[in-house]
Parts: C-alpha cells; sequence; structure tokens
C-alpha cells in the first residue's frame, strides 16, 4: 500500500508541476525552417513509470526489499525528466522526490527536490545523446572460465508497447584433480548470474526498457517494471523547476 501511495505522489508532483502550463499555453507549432530540418531519428514522446524492487535475502532467511519508483517523460525535442522517489521503510516517513532534465534544446541539466525549495541548473558542454526509460544497472564480477549464453525470448507487448526479450545466463566453469594428479579432473558448473532484458522495438522508443530483471550468486534478486505508460506529448512544464524554487548555476567543472 505503501508503494502505491509513493507511486501516486510522484504522479501529483509531476502533474502538479504540469498545471501552470495547461491549458494556457499554446500548442506547439512547427516552423517551416524545422519541418525542412533532417533529423536522424524521429523521437517519439511519452510518459511512463517503473516500478524498481531489490530484494536481498539474508543467511537466516530473512529478505531486505528496496522499492524505488520512477517517471520518465520525453518529448519530441528530445528533451528527457525523471522523477525518482526511494520509498522509505517506515510508514511513517515522508517520501523525496528527486527530479532531473536534460534539456538538449536550451542545453542545460536541470537537478531538484520534493520537498525542496532550491534547483541547480548545469550548462551541458557538448552534445549529448538521450536515453529513453529507466533501467536496472547490474555490476557483475567477472570471473575466469566465464561462459555467457544468450536466449532470445521473441516479442511481446508489455502496456501496448511491443517489445523483444532476452536472457543470458553466466555461469562459472572449474575442473579440481585428485590426490597426485593420478584422478580425473572432476568438473563442476555454477550459475553467478542471470539477467533478462525487454526492450521497444519501435525506432522512436529506442533504448526504452520495458521490463528487467537480474539475479546474482549474492542471493540479490533485482526487476523493474513498467507499470504505466501514455504516448502523448508531455506538459512543457514539467522540463523546468516549480514555480518558487531558487535557480542555482552551477560550473561544469565544479566537481571536477
Amino acid at each position: 500500500m505503501r508503494g502505491s501511495i509513493c507511486g501516486a505522489m510522484v504522479l501529483i508532483a509531476v502533474v502538479g508541476f504540469a498545471l501552470p502550463g495547461s491549458g494556457q499555453a499554446p500548442a506547439a507549432q512547427t516552423s517551416p525552417a524545422a519541418i525542412s530540418r533532417p533529423t536522424l531519428l524521429s523521437r517519439l514522446p511519452y510518459m511512463a513509470e517503473f516500478k524498481t524492487l531489490r530484494v536481498q535475502t539474508l543467511a537466516n532467511g530473512t529478505a531486505i526489499t528496496h522499492e524505488t519508483t520512477e517517471i520518465t517523460a520525453i518529448d519530441s525535442k528530445g528533451r528527457k525528466m525523471t522523477a525518482k522517489t526511494e520509498i522509505p521503510a517506515p510508514a511513517d516517513q515522508i517520501a523525496t522526490i528527486h527530479f532531473r532534465v536534460f534539456d538538449p534544446v536550451a542545453h542545460v541539466t536541470y537537478d531538484w527536490s520534493f520537498p525542496g525549495r532550491q534547483a541547480t541548473v548545469m550548462a551541458i558542454p557538448f552534445p549529448a545523446m538521450i536515453h529513453g526509460g529507466c533501467g536496472v544497472m547490474v555490476f557483475g564480477i567477472s570471473y575466469a572460465n566465464e561462459k555467457t549464453t544468450v536466449e532470445d525470448l521473441g516479442t511481446m507487448a508489455i502496456l501496448g508497447v511491443e517489445a523483444r526479450g532476452s536472457r543470458s545466463s553466466t555461469s562459472v566453469s572449474s575442473q579440481t584433480m585428485g590426490k597426485q594428479n593420478k584422478h580425473k579432473a572432476q568438473a563442476s558448473t555454477i550459475e553467478v548470474r542471470n539477467d533478462e532484458l525487454w526492450q521497444a522495438t519501435d525506432p522512436g522508443l529506442a533504448g526504452l526498457v520495458v521490463r528487467e530483471a537480474s539475479k546474482d550468486m549474492s542471493s540479490i534478486k533485482t526487476s523493474m517494471e513498467m507499470v504505466n505508460f501514455s504516448q502523448s506529448e508531455p506538459n512543457a512544464a514539467i522540463f523546468r523547476p516549480p514555480a518558487g524554487y531558487e535557480i542555482v548555476n552551477r560550473e561544469v567543472n565544479a566537481d571536477h
């Protein structure tokens, strides 16, 4: 129940920030110059909500669950907004929503949190590629004698989005020789990682991961699922910090 409530909070926050522009801003007009300008890829606008679960099973059988929800919105100009909420464990805690906007049109990025009063803006110093969707980042460990097999799972529709799936299984083989090498080597194979990935097949939705799951030998399971999807142009207001936030400029090399 808490996850649903917090997921609704993210939706309310995103929609709420868009309200000042709703019904007031005129529909975007496409200029003749924009029509004649060649494009490498026609980006399809959308808004999607994702739910990620990370479950770690301890040696005593106790399962520790960490839940995250994320909303991703991409418009036809390539602007991308993500709103990420880490669901707090105690029911009385207030979830914080972290927003990030990548705007190749204005050549800036924005970062802010809700609740909050300050937003950081940073110039984009060079052209960057935008990736749609949100996925589970899996950091694996490389082993000797490692072998990975990949299985094509075909295609299926997930919330109306056609996606192609693949399953990869990584195993490690080892050989143990008998005493003084007089006995035949005993081979054993251990599966160390199992990953499943479903990605949208439409070129306009390139990079959109709609489902992902992973399991490794450390008893950690991670799953990500797209739970809502809307194929429409997002309100332009969600690509800017909300009214009342102080805008703070950050130098590109401030962290270097």
